[in-house]
């Protein structure tokens, strides 16, 4: 046997943890294209990556194919990219605000400068 057997609740947590680390560095975009342009041969990529990669299992451990593992199904490359996409528009909403927030500080700062001039 090639990987370590994983339960659905690890596949899962290590899919959470894939999510996070993407949100970390804010690469929504990037994986959101990834992830989409795999989907359709993950599996394939999945047992080819783990051909390549089972050298290493021994020095490094099972640690080193978690990802693969979680990521071969089409099933889990869905789940992470309903999880990618909500951090992005949790992101993009954030950044809305924010500019919203600056436009309204300029503005503010624009009638006050006026006022002092009339004055």
């Amino acid at each position: 046997m090639l990987y370590k057997p994983r339960t659905q609740a690890e596949i899962d947590e290590i899919t959470v943890k894939a999510a996070k680390l993407i949100e970390k560095h804010e690469l929504e975009e990037v994986a959101m294209l990834f992830f989409e342009s795999i989907k359709p041969v993950s599996r394939i990529g999945g047992k080819l990556g783990g051909m390549a990669l089972a050298f290493l299992i021994p020095v490094f451990g099972y640690g080193i194919d978690d990802y693969l593992v979680a990521l071969q199904e089409p099933e889990q490359i869905e789940k992470l990219l309903k999880m990618v996409e909500a951090s992005y528009e949790k992101r993009r909403e954030k950044e809305k605000q924010a500019k919203l927030e600056r436009k309204l500080a300029r503005e503010k700062e624009k009638e006050e400068k006026l006022l002092k001039k009339k004055d």
